[in-house]
């Protein structure tokens, strides 16, 4: 349980009012009338504007103790849009050195900060008061959730932690948020019912961003969701073991998909016009699938599509549109999807069926110019495929004609990682940068191996600044890193 935990709050939106904001506080506090800084209080002096903009970004006790400096200070601070986060005030309620908790001492604290405020809330992180607040009928996070939406909750956050041996259900008021932009459940055992809505009705006309973490939501309530949120851009399914059973995708307005650490039957991106990703990220602590699960990635309308992966051979089964992807299926225009210029693959090069099916997947992205591949290590090694597989390998588009940057990930100079090097740098005619990493669990003069590779005078690119960069590690993949729309290439880190 710590574990999934650990994973979910990885992945949670990090409120404004983070620890760096914390010194910020403290210097601030020290400029104030009797605030101990002994020189002139300049502070003061800035706009109304500055002020509760400064305000707005304090953890919420230090918010509270600027209504002490003067009316202007409390006049400030009543109408200021705040930040909440329990965990700001959670240690002042551990009782005793047994490290008891007055759940609800902490609970009563935070409903008198949510009704005695006027309100907006920037934004609002629960993440450890809510399984008692939804205990006992869930009066308390009833009565909250009324507030949120009194009082335009912009950022909502809501971690049923500890889940257990509790059964949590969400109240349908969540549905009546209508101001929220921001929104991730994380523990929750099933999601409001969406059949009483009305039909057509927008239930989050503001929301652009919307995660679920191991949080049971029912296949038809997350279609009908992503109906009711017209201008959502992203959404996140963190660490949900087959519920949805199948994600079905249908959105005019989302840009981002990110399936991270879940598993589902399918995965059906059905019509979503405007989606730019697709990050699959498959490593899912705590899951005990059969070896033989596959989810089904279906690709269908999503003409936008620029960034996809990793796509694994080992649990994805791929199907364009209509058709299953599987080893020789040539390429057409229905069985390929042009628009993806950054892709991401991950394979165990030890396994010979995964090995095998690199080209057929490689020939449904024809315009893919950067390229990444993860190395992933099998239990049970079923045989390597030698350089003569692969210069069997019919021509590829994609290294014929687009890439330009292929980065390897952890690297342990295993033949077959090398005879696939050795391919894409005889076929890629474009390309200009290899980067590889070493695996951290790599050999002492791994390294050496690439030195054929870098010397080759059968090197298909003749660009004169092409160059091999080897590196060691590098910054773990995050969360964080992959949804990060600023980020012109999520793989890369």
């Amino acid at each position: 349980m710590d574990g999934i935990m650990r994973a979910i709050l990885s992945c949670i939106p990090v409120a404004p009012s983070s620890a760096t904001d914390s010194c910020l506080s403290a210097d601030f506090s020290s400029n104030f009338p009797g605030g101990g800084g002994g020189g002139e209080d300049r502070i003061s002096r800035l706009p109304d504007a500055l002020l509760s903009n400064i305000v707005s970004r304090l953890p919420v006790k230090d918010a509270a103790r600027t209504a002490a400096i003067s009316p202007r200070w409390r006049r400030l601070r009543s109408s200021t849009p705040l930040v909440l986060e329990d965990v700001d005030i959670f240690h002042d309620y551990v009782v005793g050195h047994d490290g008891l908790i007055d759940w609800r001492g902490l609970t009563s604290t935070v409903s008198r900060i949510l009704s005695g405020h006027q309100g907006p809330f920037h934004c609002i992180h629960l993440t450890t008061v809510c399984n008692y607040a939804a205990a006992r009928g869930g009066s308390a996070l009833v009565r909250w959730l009324h507030l949120f939406a009194a009082k335009a909750v912009e950022g909502l956050v809501l971690v049923n932690f500890p889940r257990w041996p509790l059964d949590k259900t969400l109240p349908a008021e969540l549905l009546r948020v209508a101001s929220l932009r921001r929104l991730y459940l994380g523990l929750w055992d099933e999601f409001p019912d969406t059949d009483h809505l009305p039909r057509g009705a927008h239930v989050f006309p503001h929301l652009l961003e919307l995660g679920f973490c191991r949080t049971d939501i029912k296949d038809k309530d997350l279609d009908s969701l992503l109906q009711r949120s017209p201008v959502l851009e992203k959404l996140a399914l963190i660490l949900n073991y087959a519920t949805p059973r199948n994600v079905r995708v249908r959105s005019r307005s989302l840009r981002c998909v990110l399936f991270w650490m879940s598993i589902a039957e399918g995965l059906d991106v059905a019509v979503a016009p405007r989606l730019e990703r697709l990050i699959l990220w498959n490593d899912c602590p705590g899951a005990c699938f059969d070896k033989n699960f596959r989810t089904r990635v279906k690709i269908g309308n999503t003409q936008a599509l620029k960034v996809l992966g990793y796509l694994e051979p080992s649990i994805h089964v791929l199907e364009i549109r209509n058709t299953v992807i599987e080893f020789g299926t040539k390429a057409s225009p229905t069985t390929t999807v042009p628009s993806v210029k950054i892709l991401g693959l991950r394979v165990r090069f030890g396994m010979h069926r995964e090995t095998k099916a690199l080209p057929t997947f490689l020939r449904c992205f024809p315009k893919v110019e950067t390229l990444h591949v993860m190395s992933a290590e099998a239990d049970e090694p079923t045989g390597k495929l030698n350089f003569k597989f692969w210069q069997d390998v019919s021509p590829l588009q994609c290294l014929q004609s687009h890439i330009k940057k292929v980065v390897f990930k952890n690297f342990r100079g295993y033949r077959s990682e090398l005879a696939f090097l050795r391919f894409v740098t005889e076929r890629a005619q474009l390309l200009q940068k290899m980067v590889i990493v070493l695996a951290d669990d790599s050999k002492e003069g791994v390294a050496k191996k690439l030195k054929p590779l870098a010397c080759s005078t059968k090197r298909a690119s003749r660009d004169p600044k092409f160059m091999i960069l080897v590196r060691k590690g590098g910054s773990a993949w995050s969360f964080r890193v992959a949804s990060d729309l600023s980020k012109s290439d999520p793989f890369d880190c």
